[in-house]
């Protein structure tokens, strides 16, 4: 039931981390790195010593590593924003992901991609709909090298959504949705470890949960790509894959953020079905059916790079 698709991307953001003084440094391509495990796996790059949130850290007799740190921010807006598809759409309830790592490729073939941060079974989720900015990683940028980067991967671990509904039955029944699913082998969901695929959906009205379904093979989305943002999930790691334009000087002065804001306004998109009590631009669903999910997660992106406020 749950489809993930992130669509109508933004511009290319072009982005420059400055040297002290504010003069961009030179840029030195960096050594080689260990190459990708797998389609899709997210390989290891260079180690990103002193990052939170249980991401790796300085190994062996390494001592820490201190000076300016990047910090990678996630927060999301229900801003109106117009659809072009065919489809009917509402905006979540309440939308999270949960962020478990972000690589940095120098082209879409890079066999050695960058590791910024990856933070295991620790993911950190930030809810799209509150509107709140939330720090998912923090790294000292001389842990990270110096190079062009256009394209950027986001490990997700799992998604939390409720949506509005309407159940049908003996009778109708207006309520929402409160699904999970995981979309990574590993992911730790309230205190248990779960595999990619597995989700748990239950319909709730008036405070009440009418229904409960769980299983290991919730279905990929039926659009998973649009304007250029990707949801790869065909590695045991699933991961967000879009373009940037990304300088990185290891060298800054100062404290850096980068800060992803995603628009969810009526991401959540379906096609309606003609039957008896269904209505247009309703969430119609059965205890055994429901109207095909076209898409959900996001709608278009804004990414932003700059001194730390």
């Amino acid at each position: 039931m749950p489809s993930l698709r992130v669509s109508s991307l933004a511009p290319l953001a072009l982005v420059t981390l400055f040297a002290c003084g504010g003069a961009t440094s030179e840029i030195v391509p960096p050594g080689d790195q260990p190459a990708p495990e797998g389609s899709g796996g997210g390989s290891s790059g260079t180690p990103a010593p002193g990052t939170e949130g249980g991401s790796d850290g300085p190994t062996g007799s390494q001592p820490p590593v201190d000076g300016p740190r990047v910090t990678i921010a996630l927060s999301g807006t229900t801003a109106p924003f117009t659809h072009t598809d065919p489809w009917s759409g509402a905006t979540p309830k309440k939308q999270t992901v949960a962020i478990r790592s972000l690589y940095l490729l120098r082209s879409p073939t890079d066999a050695s991609p960058v590791k910024v941060f990856d933070h295991g079974a620790s993911a950190v989720e930030a809810d799209l709909v509150a509107g709140g900015k939330v720090e998912v990683a923090s790294v000292v940028a001389k842990t990270l090298p110096a190079g062009v980067f256009t394209v950027a991967k986001a490990g997700v671990a799992y998604v939390r959504y409720s949506v509005p509904a309407r159940m049908h039955s003996i009778v109708s029944v207006d309520g929402q949705y409160d699904n999970v699913q995981s979309l990574s082998d590993g992911a730790v969901i309230d205190g248990a470890a779960r595999d990619k695929g597995y989700f748990r959906y239950s319909f709730v009205a008036n405070g009440t949960t009418y229904g409960t379904l769980e299983g290991e093979d919730a279905p990929v989305p039926a659009v998973n790509t649009n304007g250029g943002l990707t949801l790869d999930t065909s590695g045991p790691q699933s991961f967000y894959v879009f373009p940037v334009q990304i300088a990185i000087d290891p060298n800054i002065g100062v404290d850096h953020e980068v800060s992803l804001e995603i628009n969810v306004h009526e991401s959540f998109r379906w096609q309606d079905q003609i039957a008896v009590g269904y209505t247009p631009r309703v969430f119609d669903t059965t205890p055994y059916t429901f109207e095909p999910v076209m898409a959900f997660g996001a709608n278009t992106f804004e990414l932003k790079i700059g001194p730390k406020p």
